[in-house]
C-alpha cells in the first residue's frame, strides 16, 4: 500500500481576533481518523502552545522529501481565514500582529505542484473573510512547501475550500460538540456515504475525491437550513486527481444528530467582522432527521448565451456549436440569466467610444474618472495623454499613448485614489471596465487603423465576443479559475486560437492551462504571444518561470502582474521586485485585474519618474 501522510492544523486563538472553539478539537478529531487509515500524521493545535510557521515547516520537512517518501498528503487546517490579492491566508497564532505567521495557501499550492508527492490534498476549513484594517492586509504568511528545484514531475493538487472567496464559514453544535461545518461534512461523507459515491479500490469501497463535493454541499445546507434559512455556505472544490484517489474509506453511518448554534468563523472584534449567533430551530419530534430546511442549491444554468451585438436579442442562442479544437464550448455556470445579462453587458469593449487612435494605442476605461496617466516604455520616448477624464458612469475615460512600442506600462490614478495598471500595446486599443473592488475586465482590440491585424479581427469578432463572454462567466468579478480541470482544458483549447487579436484571451488561456498543470501548453501560449507582441507579459513570464530561472532579456511589460492572482506565485518562484512595487504589494485591492489602493500611487509614480520603473 502506498505510504500516506496528513499535517492536521487547528487553531483557535489567533492575535486579537475572536476565539473559535472547534478548530483544535476538529483537528484531533481529523487526526485521529487519518492514523485509523493508515496516515502518519503530524497534529497541530494550539492547546497546549502556539501554531507557528516553525512547526509546520518542521512538519514540512518530516513529509516532503527528496526523493519522496509518500505517495498521497493530505494539508487540512480549520481556524480563522483572510482573502486578501486573491489568496487564501491561514491565520496561526502570531497572526495578523506577526505577518509572518500564516500561510498562504496559493503559494503553497504553487511549490506543492512540484513537491515529488503523487497527490496532494488540500482542505481550508476557514472563512474567506476580507480584512476590514491594514494590519491584516499585510499579512502574506509563508507558503510552507519546500522548493525542490529538481523535481519536474508535477503533482496533482485537490482542493477543498469551506466556502466562496470573501465570504465566512460557520462553526455549529452538532451533538452537543462544537465543529466547523466543512469538517463536520466531510467525516459524514465516509459514516454515511451515499450509494452512488462509493467504489471499490484494492477491494475497499471508498468515497474518491472527486465524488465528494455534492454531498459536502448538500450536508452544509442541510444543516444550515435547519437552523436559519437565510445562511450559506458555498463551498469550492478543485479535483484534477483521478476516481481512485481518496481520503479514507467508507464506514457505516451513525444517525444523524440535529444541529445547534451557529457561529459566524471570520475575523471579529477589532478586525472589522462581527460574531453572528444564530439560534437554532425547534428540535425534530421524531428521532428520524428532518428533511432538509435549507433551499436547495441553485440548479446550474444553460450554458452561458452568446454575447453578439444586441445581447438581450441573443438569450436563447448558447454555447454548444463546434468553436474550435474541441466537439463543444459547454461550460456550466450557476448563475441568474438576468444577472448574467447585466453582468456581459457591463463588460464587452466599448469600439463605440474609441477604435482607433492616430498613434495606434490607447484606452477606455469605464466605471471610473481618471485623474492623473502616466506611462513607462520597453524603449524610450513613450508618452500619454489624457484626453477625457471620464465621469464614473456613461461616459468612458480616454487615453491616448504615443510611441509605445514594442510595449508600455500604464498606471492611471482615479478620482477616488485606487491605482490602475494596465499594458499598452502597438496597434491595439485597450478597454478596461473598473467595477467597486477595482479593475474587473480589460480588452483589447486593434485599432481600426491597423491594416490587414483589425480586418482579420473583424472577420472573426463573432467568436471572439463569444469567448470574452465565456471568461467574463468564468471569472465572475472573482479570481479566474474554471470548475475542474477538464472545463479549463477544453476552454483554454478554444480561447488560444484568437489570442493573436485580443491578447488577454491568451492571458485567460495560459492562466486555465496551468490550473490543469498542462507546462507544455502554457509555455506553447507564451512563446506564440511573444512573437504575437515582441514583448512578453509579465504574467506569462511568471507562469512559465521556476524558482532559479533568470529573468528574460527581452522587454517584459507591464513591470508587474496584469492579473491580481498572479501576485502569489511571485515568491514561490523566486521572482523579486523593484522596492516600490514590493512596497505597493501591501495594498492590492480584492479585483481580478492588479488594482492598488491610493497609497501605492506616490511610490510606483516616484520610480516611474526616475526611469527606474517601466
Amino acid at each position: 500500500m502506498a505510504r500516506k501522510a496528513a499535517i492536521v492544523i487547528g487553531v483557535n486563538t489567533t492575535g486579537g481576533l475572536t476565539p473559535l472553539r472547534s478548530a483544535a478539537r476538529c483537528a484531533d478529531e481529523v487526526a485521529e481518523w487519518l492514523e485509523a487509515e493508515g496516515y502518519d500524521v503530524a497534529c497541530l493545535t494550539d492547546a497546549d502552545e502556539p501554531v507557528t510557521t516553525g512547526r509546520v515547516t518542521d512538519a514540512m520537512d518530516r513529509f516532503v522529501t527528496v526523493p519522496p517518501r509518500y505517495a498521497q498528503l493530505v494539508v487540512y487546517f480549520t481556524g480563522h481565514g483572510y482573502w486578501h490579492a486573491r489568496a487564501d491566508i491561514w491565520l496561526l497564532s502570531k497572526a495578523p500582529v506577526r505577518t509572518e505567521e500564516a500561510i498562504n495557501l496559493e503559494g503553497a499550492i504553487d511549490l506543492a505542484r512540484y513537491s515529488g508527492i503523487r497527490n496532494v490534498i488540500f482542505i481550508s476549513d476557514a472563512c474567506r473573510s476580507l480584512p476590514d484594517v491594514r494590519s491584516g492586509a499585510l499579512v502574506q504568511g509563508i507558503d510552507a512547501f519546500p522548493n525542490f528545484a529538481d523535481i519536474t514531475t508535477q503533482s496533482k493538487i485537490d482542493v477543498f475550500r469551506a466556502t466562496s472567496d470573501a465570504q465566512a464559514a460557520y462553526e455549529a453544535e452538532v451533538d452537543g460538540q462544537p465543529t466547523s461545518l466543512l469538517t463536520h461534512a466531510l467525516r459524514a461523507a465516509f459514516r454515511e456515504p451515499e450509494p452512488d459515491m462509493l467504489r471499490d479500490v484494492g477491494g475497499q469501497q471508498v468515497v474518491p475525491n472527486r465524488r465528494l463535493e455534492k454531498y459536502l454541499q448538500r450536508k452544509i445546507d442541510t444543516t444550515l437550513g435547519a437552523i436559519d434559512l437565510n445562511l450559506r455556505q458555498r463551498i469550492e472544490v478543485n479535483v484534477p486527481s483521478d476516481d481512485d484517489i481518496y481520503i479514507a474509506t467508507a464506514a457505516v453511518a451513525p444517525s444523524r444528530p440535529p444541529p445547534g448554534e451557529v457561529v459566524h468563523r471570520g475575523a471579529g472584534d477589532d478586525f472589522g467582522m462581527d460574531d453572528l449567533p444564530m439560534t437554532s430551530g425547534a428540535e425534530p419530534a421524531s428521532p428520524e432527521p428532518e428533511p432538509p430546511k435549507s433551499v436547495p442549491p441553485a440548479e446550474a444554468v444553460p450554458p452561458a448565451p452568446s454575447v453578439l451585438g444586441d445581447i438581450r436579442g441573443n438569450l436563447d442562442r448558447v454555447f454548444s456549436e463546434p468553436m474550435g479544437m474541441s466537439d463543444s464550448a459547454t461550460i456550466n455556470f450557476t448563475m441568474d440569466m438576468t444577472e448574467t445579462v447585466d453582468r456581459l453587458s457591463g463588460l464587452m469593449p466599448r469600439p463605440d467610444v474609441a477604435d482607433h487612435f492616430e498613434s495606434h494605442c490607447g484606452f477606455t476605461i469605464s466605471g471610473a474618472r481618471i485623474e492623473e496617466a502616466i506611462c513607462g516604455g520597453a524603449a524610450d520616448g513613450v508618452f500619454i495623454e489624457r484626453l477625457y477624464e471620464g465621469d464614473g458612469a456613461d461616459q468612458p475615460a480616454v487615453v491616448r499613448l504615443w510611441d509605445a512600442a514594442p510595449g508600455a506600462t500604464v498606471l492611471l490614478r482615479t478620482d477616488d485614489g485606487r491605482v490602475l495598471v494596465l499594458a499598452g500595446l502597438p496597434d491595439f486599443i485597450g478597454h478596461a471596465t473598473v467595477g467597486e473592488a477595482g479593475l474587473k475586465n480589460v480588452s483589447y482590440i486593434p485599432s481600426s487603423n491597423a491594416g490587414e491585424l483589425y480586418d482579420f479581427y473583424r472577420e472573426k469578432q463573432e467568436r471572439i465576443d463569444r469567448f470574452r463572454a465565456l471568461v467574463a462567466l468564468a471569472a465572475n468579478e472573482n479570481e479566474f479559475r474554471l470548475e475542474s480541470d477538464d472545463a479549463a482544458i477544453r476552454l483554454a483549447d478554444e480561447i488560444r486560437m484568437v489570442k493573436a487579436l485580443d491578447p488577454t484571451l491568451g492571458l485567460y488561456a495560459a492562466h486555465a492551462y496551468a490550473q490543469a498543470s498542462k507546462v507544455e501548453k502554457v509555455a506553447s501560449v507564451a512563446d506564440a504571444m511573444r512573437h504575437d507582441l515582441h514583448i512578453d507579459l509579465f504574467d506569462l513570464v511568471v507562469l512559465t518561470s521556476r524558482r532559479g530561472d533568470p529573468w528574460p532579456d527581452r522587454p517584459v511589460m507591464p513591470f508587474c502582474p496584469l492579473l491580481t492572482q498572479t501576485w502569489n506565485l511571485l515568491r514561490p518562484r523566486g521572482i523579486e521586485l523593484h522596492p516600490a512595487l514590493a512596497e505597493a504589494s501591501a495594498y492590492l485591492r480584492n479585483a481580478l485585474w492588479t488594482t492598488f489602493e491610493a497609497e501605492a500611487w506616490d511610490p510606483l509614480r516616484a520610480a516611474m519618474e526616475l526611469g527606474e520603473l517601466r
